[in-house]
């Protein structure tokens, strides 16, 4: 928990006073190649942004901590991360607040571990090394969320994007990611599926956009239009099943129908078709985490000042 709270807070000592100005670019930060992130560069490919006089710019780092510290050092005007960890890192000064849905659950995430593996039930993984993304991740909480569940301690290690080849190499026992990742493995034949995390994990705003304040007060026309192409590329998804699926041939880097097919069902059939946030999957994540993490403070957090609605598009 030390290490936790020692992350966070270094991450937030960094925060940056730097603003950027109308027309600047707009720098979106990821914590790793995920196939939720995929609108944002089917924006870029089919031209939204542009139609939109929008430059963006997007960057992959490792792990969510980094994602939060950039945005922090006021090196992203939005990130992608997830409501608990949002909150924590409020809590400790951050200045910025969730704008989009992306995914209210964890859909599509899992824990696997190897095809050979004599672990067949979570209660078996007890005193076992679990491979997560980094600390203050999603990985982190549901891999804690689910230990929690079965009543076991587990050890957590960090491998960034070495997930796959630490579980294929022994050193983890097993590992807790996104659809990209645990589906490559279970498909190839190389792995199995222990928990389907997205399936019993409840809501807790798993995935989100998150502009940072000064987006917010100095950008905010700018921050609405990003929105609303995000939103739009989503949608082109859905309605363009073949498109999509020849596009994650580049994106996932496969050529595995199989797997694609798998992505698009798993994950982008449940990408959220109008961004809106509902509070309550704020509040379940604060809860969960507040468990896992063993930071009870955070179940005396507002919702309410972690979140705006207002710069998605209206309704009509």
């Amino acid at each position: 928990m030390k290490t936790l709270m020692s992350l966070v807070g270094v991450a937030t000592l960094a925060i940056g006073t730097a603003s950027a100005c109308l027309g600047d670019p707009i720098r979106i930060a990821f914590p790793a190649d995920s196939v939720d992130f995929a609108p944002a560069y089917v924006a870029q490919r089919i031209g939204l942004f542009k139609k939109s006089n929008l430059e963006v710019q997007i960057t992959v780092f490792r792990g969510g901590a980094a994602v939060q510290e950039a945005m922090n050092a006021g090196a992203a005007d939005l990130m992608s991360y997830f409501g608990p960890a949002v909150a924590l890192a409020v809590s400790k000064g951050a200045k910025e607040k969730f704008v989009m849905a992306v995914l209210p659950g964890a859909a599509g995430w899992a824990c696997i571990v190897k095809a050979d593996s004599p672990i067949k039930a979570v209660k078996d993984l007890d005193g076992k090394k679990v491979g997560i993304s980094s600390k203050a991740s999603t990985s982190d909480m549901a891999a804690l969320w689910m230990a929690e569940r079965a009543g076991i301690t587990v050890q957590q290690i960090p491998l960034g994007v070495g997930l796959a080849p630490g579980l294929r190499s022994g050193q983890v026992d097993a590992i807790v990611f996104s659809a990209l990742t645990t589906q490559r493995e279970i498909l190839s034949g190389r792995a199995r599926l222990l928990v389907d995390i997205g399936k019993e994990m409840p809501p807790t705003l798993a995935n989100g956009y998150v502009a940072s304040q000064a987006m917010i007060d100095k950008r905010p026309a700018d921050l609405r239009a990003t929105l609303a192409a995000l939103l739009e590329a989503a949608a082109y998804m859905r309605a363009n099943r073949q498109w999509t699926l020849d596009f994650f041939r580049e994106f996932a880097k496969s050529d595995d129908a199989a797997l694609n097919e798998t992505l698009y069902k798993q994950v982008v059939e449940q990408i959220s078709p109008d961004g809106h946030i509902n509070p309550a999957w704020l509040e379940s994540g604060l809860k969960l985490a507040a468990q896992a993490w063993d930071v009870p403070e955070l179940n005396n957090v507002d919702v309410q000042t972690l979140y705006s609605n207002e710069f998605l598009p209206k309704k009509h």
